[in-house]
């Protein structure tokens, strides 16, 4: 069975708040996924455990030496 993931809402959206001036067009742009559907997950309109969000998260996490277990959930 393959492992479940879920973005933590609270901690992307202080991620976004701290290093990218509360820019969600800022932050899309650094991970590669649309400031819509990016605005959609943070403000809940769509569930947080887009695979693809997900995914581009921890990339962004590794490349900028954060740990992503801060932003993902998995289970």
């Amino acid at each position: 069975m393959a492992a479940q993931m879920e973005a933590k809402v609270g901690k992307v959206k202080e991620l976004i708040r701290e290093k990218f001036h509360d820019n969600n067009t800022y932050f899309s742009k650094e991970i590669g996924i649309g400031r819509e559907y990016i605005s959609a997950i943070v403000n809940e309109r769509i569930s947080a455990d887009s695979p693809k969000f997900c995914n581009a998260l921890i990339v962004y996490c590794e490349k900028n030496n954060l740990d992503y277990k801060e932003y993902v959930q998995i289970s």
